[in-house]
């Protein structure tokens, strides 16, 4: 369950990211250049986080990043810039490190907040 929800979350991250970057870019063009990378991060810890419950927090935080990325992908291939396989595997790469890193930190949030319940 908590997979299904991080996915849609870092989804809808990147999918807001991709409409605002136009506006970063006419903004400040130095922002515009790295602000779809920096919208990747976030949306991949956002997905990852979610997971923190999961028995496996590291593997279910990667997958979820991954699959947020996955529903995206489509919308990518659809721009008229053309993406090519070493982008898509660098920014799979991402995902999996923030999403598995975001899913440790959400498991030692939840674990702390329980460990404070309990005493």
């Amino acid at each position: 369950m908590a997979c299904g929800h991080g996915i849609w979350r870092g989804f809808a991250v990147l999918v807001i990211g991709a409409l605002l970057q136009p506006v970063a870019a006419a903004v400040a063009p130095v922002v515009g250049a790295s602000f779809l990378l920096i919208t990747a991060v976030v949306a991949f810890a956002i997905a990852g986080f979610r997971t923190g419950g999961a028995t496996s927090p590291i593997l279910h935080g990667a997958v979820t990043a991954v699959g947020s990325y996955v529903l995206v992908l489509p919308l990518v291939f659809l721009t008229s810039v053309p993406v090519g396989p070493q982008q898509v595997l660098a920014t799979a790469g991402l995902g999996v490190a923030a999403g598995g890193l975001a899913g440790l930190a959400g498991h030692f949030v939840r674990t702390r907040r329980k460990q404070g319940e309990k005493e």
